[in-house]
């Protein structure tokens, strides 16, 4: 084996070192609170009867190379599983929505909706 081939496999290794620890310093976590809404949907005059303790509900979702499915639709299927954690409630108010996010950029990304809110039950005249 001459010098050139040893000189060029060794150039490969490090290439592929400075690639595995650039991989390594782009991953990583967040986690961030991205609204607060006072109600999931308008409120009728008569008000709302509050029908117990705030539910949460999730929603993740994988991008592999930058596609995937979109962020509001992670957050309605986030609050729709919220909405279902509570056994016959109009709507949710006092609500909170935070995104959960972890990334191995460009090639992974893996995010989490997480929607909490106070089940109420509309009030009707009759």
């Amino acid at each position: 084996m001459s010098k050139t081939d040893k000189k060029g496999k060794y150039e490969m290794k490090v290439v592929k070192m400075i690639l595995a620890l650039g991989c390594l310093v782009a991953a990583g976590c967040m986690t961030s609170p991205v609204a607060f809404k006072s109600q999931s949907v308008p409120v009728p005059p008569q008000g709302y009867t509050v029908m117990g303790s705030d539910v949460t509900g999730t929603s993740e979702q994988i991008w592999v190379f930058g596609f995937g499915g979109s962020l509001s639709a992670q957050q309605h299927k986030a609050y729709k599983t919220a909405l279902g954690n509570a056994n016959g409630a109009d709507a949710l108010v006092g609500m909170s929505i935070e995104s959960s996010t972890f990334n191995a950029f460009p090639f992974f990304m893996m995010g989490t909706i997480r929607v909490t809110g106070t089940p109420v039950k509309f009030n009707t005249n009759k």
